[in-house]
This record gives C-alpha cells, structure tokens and sequence, in this order.
C-alpha cells in the first residue's frame, strides 16, 4: 500500500541496504581502502598510490579480522547463553595475531611485488606500528558492528510490529463480529414497530434488510475495502430508512462521485454513524425528522459529517445502548492512531458527528 495503516522502519532505503550484504559489505570495504589510504598518506612523501597498494596489501588480515570478530560477536553476544569474557579473551587475541599479521602481508607482498625491496625500511619490522594496524583492525569492524547491531534492532522491532499487528486484527475482527448483532438488534425493534401498526410496507422492507445483510455477509469480512462499497451499503440503508420513515423524512445526503476502487477504508466505519443518525433521531420524536449525510474528499482525507434532529437531549443510560459508537471509537484508535479527528455532541436540538481519516490506497 501507497499509505499502510501498520507502522513500518522509519528509513526503509536505509533498512533495505544495510540488510543486502553485497552491498553493504562492497561499499564498506570499498570505503575504508581510500579512506586509510587517504590518513596513512596525509604525512607521507610517496604518490597516492602507494598507499592505496599498501592498504590493499593489508585488507585480507582486516577482513580476516573483521568477519572471523563478526561470527564470534554474533555467536557470544547475540544468543542465548552469553559469554563476554571469552568474546573479550578472542578479540584480543585476533587483534595481537592480526596486527602480526599485516607487517608479515607487507613484506611479503607489498615490497617485492608492487615495490622493489630497496624501498622497504631496514629493520622490515617495526613495534612501533603496531598501534596503527591495531586501528586499521577495528575500524572496518566497527562499522560492521554498528550494522550488525542496527540489523538485529531492526529484526527486533519488525517482530514487535508483526505480534503487534496481530493483536490489532483479531481486535479489529472481534468488534466487527460484534457490529452484525447490534445492527441486528436495530433492526428487528425496526420491524416490531412497523408490524404493530400492520404497516404495508413491512415485506419490502424485509428484503431490502436481506440484501443489506447480504453485502454485510460477503463483503465485509475484510480488512480493508473500497469507499464506494461503503457509500453503496449507506445509500442502500438510507433506502431502506426511507420505507419505515415515508414523508417524516426530511433527508440531505452529499457524496463524493468517481471514487476510484484503490481507496480503502475498514468496513462498515461510515455506516455505524448513518445508523445512529436514523436511530437516535427517531427516539424521541414522533414528527418529522431532519437527517444529513454529507461525505467528501479534501487533500489526503476523507470528511465525514451526520446530523440528526432530536426532540430532547436525553443522556444516555450507564450500561445500556451506546456500543455501535463505543465500538466504532475503538476501531478508529487500532486502525488510525491518533492520525484522525473525531468530534460529536449537541448542537441546536441535534445531534452532530464529524470525523476525518486520512485516505488509504492500494499498492
């Protein structure tokens, strides 16, 4: 997806690259031949090339060095069963036979191969250069330790996000199990009122309640599905409303045209709110009912706004009614985040609900 709803690394060229080894492991060593190449030739009397040789001379015992270090780092530190001090005994001891090993590498190679013997200083081997192979030892290491550990944070963090994500769907799936019961609920007190009056309308509105729950049934158990099939399921509901209620309806309804079918939503989230409206309207009010609908599209988001007429304000029973919203409210938090806004409450004898999510798209 274009935009997810999940949370994913924040730099993902970055993640990507330092989890390619070939990459990585090219520009590293790459990297640290001109860059030593560079300090060792800073002071030096000799062309550039040189000192690259010389450092090119030297890399099979920083590699040695550097990968033998990895293995045991990952191996000591990273698993189950730890053991510093021998890590601590190892390093130390490859760093002592390693930085050895580089004046061995130079007059062996270096002087003799790209050089002829008479360049190379008299005694070949010197205590004082140990200090400095020591740090052309740990320097590429250091880098790739700081790879490796960001790797495993990496892993870390994608594994939390995964068991995360997880939890959030089956909560997500479980309140939209609970949704059906409620709409159910709604409905058949609907179908009660209208057959006490023995009102002829009742078989009409039986089957557009069966194509409702048809829709319900089949599509929307998903995760995510396209903006026009929830304008389709609310302009089928507000038909249905519109059997029950005749000319006590007094309706505006706005929605957004050409709505492509790569924006996505989470099921039934509009439709809770169109529900209430009809719902809480008619509650107390025996005359005529005011509803709007209004949904739109500005820059990333999509706007959603409900208001409903109501006779009196009349608080709502501790315990009883109020799960649609309650459940809707939790959907946004698990789905969204703290990336919507939702307001709703009383303003000029009506109830009024307006929420804006920002937009999802398929890939």
């Amino acid at each position: 997806m274009e935009k997810r709803v999940f949370i994913k690394p924040a730099n993902q060229f970055f993640h990507r690259f330092i989890s390619r080894p070939y990459l990585f492991h090219i520009a590293l060593w790459l990297v640290v031949l001109i860059i030593l190449s560079v300090l060792t030739g800073l002071n030096g009397v000799w062309p550039f090339y040189f000192y690259f040789l010389n450092m090119f001379v030297a890399l099979p015992a920083m590699i040695f060095f550097t990968y033998t270090m990895e293995w045991f780092g990952q191996n000591l530190l990273f698993k189950k069963g730890r053991s510093i001090w021998l890590f601590i005994f190892i390093f130390l001891f490859m760093t002592i036979s390693c930085s050895l090993l580089i004046p061995l590498l130079n007059h062996g190679l270096f002087f003799g191969l790209f050089f002829n013997r008479i360049f190379e200083p008299d005694p070949w081997f010197n205590w004082r250069l140990i200090p400095q192979n020591i740090i052309l030892l740990w320097l590429p290491y250091f880098v790739l330790s700081i790879r490796t550990v960001l790797v495993y944070w990496f892993r870390s963090e994608q594994e939390k996000l995964l068991i995360e994500n997880k939890r959030l769907l089956a909560e997500i799936k479980l309140m939209k199990i609970k949704l059906h019961p409620h709409f159910l609920f709604n409905t058949l007190n609907n179908l009660y009122a209208m057959s006490t009056v023995n009102c002829d309308k009742t078989p009409e509105y039986i089957l557009k309640l069966s194509e409702l729950f048809r829709i319900m049934l089949y599509e929307c158990n998903k995760e995510f599905y396209p903006v026009s099939e929830e304008i389709g399921l609310i302009r089928n509901y507000i038909e249905l409303e519109k059997i029950r209620y005749d000319d006590r309806l007094k309706l505006e309804t706005i929605y957004p045209e050409n709505i492509g079918r790569d924006l996505l939503m989470p099921p039934l989230l509009l439709f809770s709110f169109v529900e209430n409206a009809f719902k809480h309207s008619s509650r107390h009010h025996a005359g005529v009912i005011s509803i709007s609908i209004v949904i739109q599209f500005e820059a990333d988001n999509m706007i959603f706004r409900s208001s409903n007429s109501v006779s009196e304000i009349v608080p709502p029973k501790k315990g009883y009614g109020g799960f649609g919203l309650d459940n809707t409210q939790k959907r946004l938090e698990l789905v969204y985040g703290k990336e919507y806004v939702f307001e709703n409450g009383y303003v000029n004898n009506c109830y009024e609900v307006y929420l804006k999510i920002p937009n999802l798209y398929t890939s």
